[in-house]
This record gives C-alpha cells, structure tokens and sequence, in this order.
C-alpha cells in the first residue's frame, strides 16, 4: 500500500489554500456522488485517469498488509468510468435499479506538493449503504492515495488507488464510486 507520503514530496499544511482547494474538492466530489450527479462527477476526471481498488490478501504477517498486483475490484480508466456512468442512465443498470442511497465521508485528508500542478493526496472513506427497504445500512471503509493535478479546467482527479480494510466487501455490489 502507498499510505506513506513519498520522501521527494512535501507536506502541504492544512491552513494553505491549495490544502484548503483540496480538501474542498474532495467534499464536492463526495456531494455529487451522493447525490447521484454522476456527470457532473465525471467533469472532475482526468482523460489521463487510473482508477483502481487491488484485492486485499491475508498472509501470515502482522507487520506489512498485502494486496494482490493483479487482482482488482475497479481497474478502470476514464473512457470506462464514462461508459460506466452512461450505462447507469439506462435500463440496463440493474445493480444499481432502484439506486443505493450512499453517504461518504471523507476523514484524514493529508496532502503533499509533488510539483508545480500535482499533489499527492491521502484520505480515508466511510460509505455506508441502504438499498431498498432495507433497515441495516452496509459499510465501506477504505484508504484512498489520489494524484490532483491543477488545470486550467479546475482541479482533477488523475489517479485513484482504494485500499478497502476489510479483506471481504460486505456488499453485493461495487457499481458506486469511491
């Protein structure tokens, strides 16, 4: 897992304003998902997006967490998340007919300057999930380690790597975004 801030990388302090612009970012991406805005999301991805969430493994070993280099739950570009999104907006999105009511919460922003319009960004993700008339809500959490790069456009999302804490995803689907 990259959880560690990269030793040619430095430190954003969280009263700095490009801090302050991603941290932001972070809260209105989690708005429009929530709110099932899922073209609107989509004006916050890089045409250069990697997005990926590696399959976690258990190994006998307390001290270093593994995940496969092979095996994903997501590994997905931009040109998929679009078709993703688009098929979502048909009759043929039955995984998500009628849709999840999800809420994230986004926790432990850290940011770190890479160079003059990318940062490195590291959050934690609580979702939690209600679908139908179910009264039990199913929950996600995970470490997300982002790439923002800041364009003319606005700040976007260049790379997604989620690192879910549970080696089993208590849901029976992934078709939401993290």
């Amino acid at each position: 897992m990259s959880g560690q801030v990269k030793a040619s990388s430095m430190l954003v302090n969280f009263n700095d304003p490009s801090y302050l612009e991603i941290y932001g970012f972070l809260l209105t991406e989690a708005a429009l998902l929530d709110g099932n805005q899922f073209r609107e999301w989509t004006q916050l991805l890089s045409e250069d997006l990697v997005y990926t969430m590696p399959v976690r493994s258990t190994r006998e070993n307390f001290i270093k967490t593994h995940f496969s280099k092979e095996m994903f739950h997501f590994n997905e570009n931009y040109k998929s998340m679009i078709l993703r999104v688009r098929r979502m907006e048909t009759d043929y999105a039955w995984a998500e007919d009628p849709a999840s009511r999800a809420r994230r919460f986004i926790t432990n922003v850290r940011v770190s300057k890479l160079d003059d319009n990318r940062f490195d960004v590291k959050s934690y993700i609580l979702m939690t999930r209600n679908r139908l008339e179910a009264v039990e809500y199913q929950l996600l959490s995970a470490e997300r380690c982002d790439i923002i790069e800041k364009t003319e456009d606005g700040l976007k999302l260049v790379k997604r790597e989620i690192f879910a804490d549970s080696t089993i995803i208590g849901m029976k689907n992934l078709q939401l975004f993290l």
